[in-house]
């Protein structure tokens, strides 16, 4: 693992499809708990077939503007959507790491994610460009298959400065709220013209209606 002395940028990808406060308080957490300089919300790329329900490209991206407009240390990052269609993860990373060649990236999932890893298109690649960063609910102790538990055993670290000194190889748990709330559930919700307030910031909420997203 080559060394650096640049502290450490986070990656959290989704939809974002609403962006709410499932996905927004688990990234301050894990921003504040490993002192991140910054932590980037990267909205996914979405099939335009597929786009016919869900809000436009150019939607998502401004949701995520609002959602984070009053917390410097959440930034937005558009570099999936400047895709024609969807990438794998490493194809990612790969990107990243060239746009972030002296600075250890932190690639954020959640725990649902790691226990299904090697199922991921070329996983066994995929620490060569960054450290991964597991989020979870306080307590969970899930069961790896054979393959993943091993490739915790041997990247696994308690140490947070590892992620600062290191570029990539680390593997971490971080406990975070987990808070019971989805974007199919608002989509829904907006669907029976119910409230989706205190489910996402006040100011999405507002755009949502201004712009009849759903």
């Amino acid at each position: 693992m080559n060394k650096t002395h640049e502290s450490a940028i986070g990656f959290l990808g989704g939809t974002f499809d609403p962006i709410h406060f499932g996905h927004l308080r688990p990234a301050l957490e894990i921003q504040e708990a490993l002192n991140l300089q910054s932590l980037y919300l990267m909205p996914n790329y979405i099939a335009p077939h597929k786009a016919t329900s869900l809000a436009s490209t150019e939607q998502r991206i401004e949701m995520v503007k609002l959602a984070i407009q009053d917390n410097p240390r959440l930034q937005l990052n558009i570099q999936e959507l400047l895709r024609t269609s969807p990438s794998y993860t490493l194809e990612t990373l790969k990107l990243l790491r060239s746009q972030y060649p002296n600075t250890p990236i932190c690639f954020i999932m959640g725990m649902d994610s790691l226990i299904n890893f090697d199922s991921w298109y070329h996983y066994q690649y995929i620490l060569d460009y960054c450290h991964i960063v597991v989020s979870h609910r306080p307590g969970w102790s899930p069961i790896f298959n054979e393959t993943v538990s091993q490739m915790v055993a041997e990247h696994q670290t308690l140490d947070t400065t590892q992620l600062h000194s290191t570029l990539h190889g680390c593997i971490y748990f971080q406990s975070t709220t987990q808070l019971d709330i989805s974007s199919s559930q608002i989509r829904q919700l907006l669907a029976n013209n119910q409230s989706i307030d205190f489910l996402t910031p006040h100011p999405v909420c507002n755009y949502i209606k201004e712009q009849n997203c759903y």
